[in-house]
């Protein structure tokens, strides 16, 4: 099963926006509360959106569990998060990496 709950996004301003996207899926071992999700956090620079971070809980290397990625970082940050708590996460992550990093890219 696959039900869609919410695919979204909320614009920021006129350079920032962020995505949301929570599934309910069947329970199993990936995702034992029974729910699928990813929230992205996205900087327009230059006329292009940028994903700055991104908060999810799909598989990452076939390890299952939340974790974060973040511009121009290869490894990713496992946290113990639910989409709830994603959505404050990942806007004091995005302004602090577009306050210390985008303008200088």
């Amino acid at each position: 099963m696959r039900q869609v709950i919410i695919d979204d996004y909320e614009a920021i301003g006129e350079t920032r926006k962020l995505t949301r996207r929570l599934v309910k899926v069947d329970k199993n071992d990936n995702f034992p509360d029974g729910l699928e999700f990813s929230l992205q956090f996205l900087y327009l620079k230059e006329d292009r959106w940028q994903q700055i971070a991104r908060i999810d809980n799909q598989l990452h290397e076939g390890r299952a569990g939340a974790h974060i990625h973040i511009l121009k970082r290869k490894d990713v940050k496992w946290v113990n998060i639910t989409f709830e708590e994603a959505k404050e996460e990942i806007l004091k992550i995005a302004e602090n990496i577009i306050k210390n990093i985008v303008d200088k890219i």
